[in-house]
């Protein structure tokens, strides 16, 4: 990977055990890996909850497939998403207010943003035709599934407002956590709209599309909202006065999040090793409009652009191979470099420029978690 040298500083993995406000005062005291156990004994709670469910009662070969389904889409994840819900319900709830109660609650609902996710992984998996995810085979390779799969993902997102419902659903919050939800879903399904229909191969001749506003447009849509708007605006609901805190600067600094991520997925996806990113990378042969794709276009001259509109949406290894020697005589990750800097440069600055002090403790630890990371 041309030298390129990444730290291994994901958020979730690691974090600083203590960060102090301006008065001295405590803004965060608490260790993620004792977070991220806590979080995953939360996990059979959940199962249990939608498997012993009213609706399965008289259907044990379902409950006994749901079982299945769940903990093998909901284990071996990075739990980014859900546990960005628990540490930030701890971290802005005042100690005063603060409850062990609710602390469960903020886990429970980062299962349900878990579920979410494992919804995505499968339909995304089978658009893509994707064989390995998390480092083992993508469920619809699972015996006995296939294209039935696409009904396990409904059944995965049913199964998240179940929980939500038996959780939830006689609190004053149910309707706001439905609205960030359903929001999630629904600008995740145009970015992958989006990321599906503009496609290139040679029949398409569609290279004309390929440009940054698309590209933005893909990971607003499919990174900014469920990736860190929902994460990071559900909790506040559970937080004292938290939904003060849901301004308009916050979701724009969400979408600038979102930008970096699909940036980096992209990158990762020509150039991280499998044992690493736990996932094959297929953007070349589905011809996808990604960031690298874009970029590589923006820099190509006549003969190289020939070369990329010749073999780029092939599933041919040689074409493949190709593409990635294209990218490599366009100094492809030396530019990913830059444009991460420059994104991560941006970011800083619209966070320091937040008016509450832990929104900007809480997003510069993100954004520097995030940073350079590797899968």
């Amino acid at each position: 990977m041309t030298g390129l040298i990444r730290r291994t500083k994901i958020l979730y993995t690691q974090f600083r055990q203590l960060h102090r406000s301006t008065d001295g005062s405590s803004v965060l005291s608490f260790n993620v890996t004792t977070e991220r156990k806590a979080f995953l004994d939360v996990l059979p709670e959940v199962i249990n909850s939608v498997v012993t469910g009213p609706k399965l009662s008289d259907l044990p070969e379902l409950r006994s497939w749901i079982n299945k389904l769940l903990t093998y889409m909901l284990g071996g994840g990075k739990l980014g998403r859900g546990l960005m819900i628990s540490i930030r319900y701890k971290m802005f709830e005042d100690p005063e207010n603060f409850s062990e109660e609710t602390q469960h609650s903020a886990r429970i609902l980062g299962w349900c943003a878990e579920m979410m996710q494992a919804n995505f992984l499968i339909m995304d998996d089978i658009a893509d035709n994707a064989t390995i995810r998390r480092g083992k085979p993508c469920w619809h390779l699972q015996p006995h599934v296939g294209l039935s799969g696409i009904n396990d993902a409904l059944i995965l997102y049913q199964s998240m407002l179940e929980v939500m419902d038996l959780y939830f659903g006689k609190t004053a919050i149910y309707p706001d956590l439905l609205r960030y939800f359903n929001e999630s879903v629904y600008r995740a399904t145009i970015g992958e709209h989006l990321d599906l229909r503009t496609s290139y191969n040679k029949d398409k001749n569609n290279l004309d599309i390929f440009n940054m506003d698309l590209i933005n447009a893909i990971a607003i849509n499919k990174s900014g909202f469920y990736s860190f708007k929902m994460p990071i605006f559900v909790p506040l609901l559970l937080v004292k006065n938290g939904k003060q805190k849901a301004t308009e600067e916050l979701s724009n600094i969400c979408n600038e999040f979102g930008k970096l991520m699909q940036c980096q997925d992209d990158y990762m996806d020509a150039y991280g090793p499998e044992t690493v990113t736990g996932k094959t990378g297929r953007d070349i042969q589905e011809g996808k409009c990604t960031w690298v794709a874009a970029t590589a276009l923006q820099h190509c001259n006549e003969a190289q652009r020939a070369v990329f509109k010749e073999y780029y949406g092939s599933k041919d290894p040689e074409h493949v191979k190709r593409i990635k020697q294209l990218y490599d005589e366009l100094h492809l990750p030396q530019l990913y470099e830059q444009c991460e800097r420059t994104m991560y440069d941006g970011l800083v600055q619209k966070i320091k420029a937040l008016p509450h002090e832990r929104d900007r403790v809480f997003l510069l630890e993100l954004l520097n978690m995030t940073y350079k990371r590797v899968n």
